[in-house]
């Protein structure tokens, strides 16, 4: 489990990884600074992402393809009027 985290946290930093993290790091010093709500939420939803590597930065919101070995049967369609 922790192997798995730790792979997570120090592993595939991308540009978009880091700019989502200042992102949120901006953030985070304007809601401290000036109370702002709505920059606390922003900011710890970009440190989520930046710190988990979760979500649509870099093009990563396509789900992933799976290779298969299943053959692709011929498909029937029948017209219905």
């Amino acid at each position: 489990m922790f192997s798995n985290l730790s792979d997570q946290l120090f592993t595939n930093w991308h540009p978009m990884r880091w700019v989502a993290l200042a992102f949120g790091l901006v953030l985070g010093y304007n809601w401290l600074m000036h109370s702002a709500s709505l920059s606390g939420v922003l900011s710890i939803f970009f440190l989520f992402q930046a710190v988990t590597n979760t979500g649509c930065m870099a093009g990563q919101c396509a789900p992933r393809a799976v290779p298969s070995d299943d053959a692709v049967e011929d498909v029937e369609y029948e017209e219905i009027k």
